[in-house]
């Protein structure tokens, strides 16, 4: 994956590990095991607190009804859409008649078919721009990294093991061997189940809002404007205030991948103003307040005021980046952790300069005429 660009699944497995320095104990369980949780009767998100665990793993949302069920971002992998058939089972009799994708990066929805499979008959619902995405160039390969690729890191990884030391020549801290030890441990089957990937395209489609009737229970799915990707879609559940962002909101940093930051802030300023009482992220902690969303549209609108001037002065990209003044920001993404640190410059800062300088210049992001990276 190049910094530029964002390949979420894809070479997020096993290529990024390397320049990561893990500041907390990787969990119990393989990576793609979610922890359950219900905030409302019927209402259950399962989430995988550490969210920067290689591969990157979404968060899916259950709403159960009287006559059926709906799943928020079911599965970007093929094992997450077989587990998640497997909680369902457990939580109700009822069958999935609902199946609705945040948006099109692959982590979101790679692993769908799987559902499908068992419920042919469920509707599976994106936004419009996500539809077409899916079925675009824009997708890339999904294949994964090459085999080559993966031997070589696996061989870097296991040589900083062994000697204690990145191959920058830094010393490995304890959570970070524990952390190189997990993908090395989970490497072969992470990469078997990228190889089971397909890609599976929406058969109803949303322009701005449609409403879901699960039997007794009503279900929002609405799309504002273009924030992290052109086609963001969101649940909201009213009766209960629950709602469910995609990548529009991820903890404990924005992802800035090809995103548009001028709308992205206003599509923040909306998700606060229905008064959420749970908030669930597309990835990361399930948040109890809006002080998150704040800090994330003040933070767009800083890299709008920062960029767009220069880019009329006639700055290239490297120039921008350099003068770029993140310190009204910085130190409450990363509390000070350098992990956080080296997530938020390579997830969100050095791409979402990027991604506002293209907007910008009139370059654009998103095409649908060939990937991104």
């Amino acid at each position: 994956m190049s910094a530029s660009k964002f390949r979420p699944r894809v070479a997020a497995a096993i290529l990024l590990s390397a320049v990561f320095a893990a500041s907390a104990a990787v969990p119990a369980g393989d990576p793609f095991d979610l922890e359950w949780r219900e905030r409302a009767p019927g209402g259950w998100a399962g989430v995988r607190p550490m969210s920067w665990r290689q591969p990157v793993v979404g968060t899916t949302v259950v709403v159960i009804g009287k006559s059926g069920v709906l799943v928020f971002d079911p599965a970007g992998f093929a094992t997450q859409g077989e587990r998640l058939m497997q909680k369902v089972a457990e939580l109700t009799d009822l069958p999935i008649t609902h199946l609705a994708v945040s948006h099109w990066h692959d982590d979101h929805h790679l692993g769908v078919y799987k559902v499908l499979e068992k419920f042919p008959k469920a509707e599976l619902i994106a936004q419009e721009f996500t539809a077409r995405a899916v079925a675009s160039p824009l997708m890339g390969d999904i294949d994964g990294p090459s085999d080559d690729e993966l031997k070589a890191q696996r061989e870097t990884m296991q040589e900083a093991l062994e000697t204690g030391r990145r191959a920058d020549g830094t010393t490995l801290s304890d959570s970070a061997r524990d952390y190189y030890a997990d993908v090395l441990k989970y490497g072969d089957f992470v990469v078997s189940d990228m190889r089971r990937a397909k890609v599976s395209i929406p058969a109803s489609t949303v322009r701005d809002r449609r409403v879901v009737d699960l039997g007794g229970r009503q279900v929002e799915l609405r799309h504002i404007a273009p924030g992290n990707t052109k086609g963001d879609l969101f649940l909201w559940i009213p009766e209960e205030r629950i709602l469910a962002s995609g990548d529009i909101v991820v903890r404990p940093t924005p992802y800035g991948f090809g995103s548009h930051p001028r709308t992205w802030a206003g599509v923040l300023r909306d998700l606060k103003a229905l008064g959420p009482r749970v908030i669930v992220p597309g990835h990361g902690e399930i948040l109890a307040d809006t002080g998150y969303l704040d800090l994330l549209a003040e933070t767009m609108d800083l890299v709008v005021k920062q960029v767009d001037p220069r880019v009329a002065e006639g700055k290239s990209l490297d120039e921008i980046r350099a003068a770029f003044d993140w310190t009204p920001v910085e130190a409450r993404f990363t509390g000070g952790d350098a992990m956080r640190a080296r997530l938020f410059d390579l997830w969100f800062k050095t791409p979402i300069v990027e991604a506002e300088y293209n907007e910008a210049t009139g370059k654009g992001n998103e095409s649908l005429d060939a990937p991104e990276g």
